[in-house]
């Protein structure tokens, strides 16, 4: 079996076309479709949730790490299927005849379909993002990043909490030091002072040392 890869990308159904909308009978039936739901007597035995049978044949929408494993987008998948228009199932459809996959793209989306005939003759149909489709993702992607970016640069407080708290703790890292500094200065006049009573004593002068 072909593996086909799966874009990371949404899988987007046309905003217009409500759930109960693809699922009515009406617009199932001009597609010569209908839903089949979770069943353990149907030749996927129970492996797949989402599925349906178009012009008499199984569709299941299959991971494409391991096609007896549903995708775990199936629903949306399924639901991109069915919101395609009928001429464009049809001319697939007729394109798949005894070939064993077709590939449709249509907008942002691209369905691969492979005949599978163990158990039965039925179709695996994988999904992936069309380069229209890419490009949008990644169009959104860069919108999404650039609002995140100017909510942040706006909303934000000026100057930022942890500049402060840096600046905050340096300030007292230096008061530390100086206390430190200032005992140091302290100790060394003490030294000089004895230096020189010491001089004094002995020599009766004060001495370089003291003087330094």
């Amino acid at each position: 079996m072909t593996e086909v890869s799966l874009a990371d990308a949404h899988y987007e159904v046309a905003e217009e076309q409500a759930a109960e909308e693809l699922h009515s009978e009406d617009h199932l039936a001009a597609r010569c479709m209908f839903l089949k739901d979770y069943d353990l007597l149907d030749i996927d035995h129970g492996h797949f949730w989402y599925k349906l049978s178009w012009h008499g044949v199984h569709v299941e929408f299959p991971s494409p790490q391991h096609h007896y494993e549903a995708n775990p987008h199936e629903r949306q998948i399924r639901d991109s299927l069915l919101s395609l228009p009928v001429d464009v199932l049809e001319r697939a459809h007729q394109a798949l005849g005894d070939a064993p996959e077709h590939v449709l793209e249509y907008g942002d989306h691209r369905f691969t379909l492979i005949w599978d005939d163990e158990i039965q003759r039925h179709l695996h149909c994988y999904y992936s993002r069309s380069e229209a489709g890419n490009q949008k993702d990644r169009d959104a992607y860069q919108s999404r990043l650039q609002d995140h970016a100017s909510r942040y640069e706006n909303g934000r407080q000026f100057p930022s909490k942890r500049l402060l708290q840096k600046l905050s703790w340096l300030r007292e890292e230096r008061a530390k030091a100086k206390q430190t500094l200032d005992a140091w200065d302290r100790l060394i006049v003490q030294v000089e002072e004895q230096i020189a009573l010491d001089e004094i004593v002995h020599t009766g002068a004060v001495g370089s040392a003291a003087r330094a």
